[in-house]
């Protein structure tokens, strides 16, 4: 399981985060650059559900009234 930033900047964090179908092809060749051969699922996190990588209180990750949000992406061999 991989949990990256989920980025507004690319137009792809609506498909991501709420698990559309769309987030499909985003999903699977973040998986294939990692050497795996595909997604098996992807969603959007919440702070309390990542163990100790990236801080729970909202305004370590909030700049200038923008906040981090998360997407958990499972690849697969």
């Amino acid at each position: 399981m991989f949990i990256i930033a989920n980025d507004a900047t690319y137009g792809v964090d609506g498909c991501l985060a709420t698990g559309e179908r769309c987030g499909a092809i985003v999903a699977n060749a973040y998986c294939r650059s990692r050497q795996f051969a595909a997604a098996t699922s992807y969603r959007k996190v919440d702070r309390d559900e990542i163990t100790g990588a990236i801080p729970t209180s909202a305004t370590d990750n909030c700049r200038g009234g923008h906040c981090d949000n998360f997407v958990a992406i499972v690849c697969t061999r």
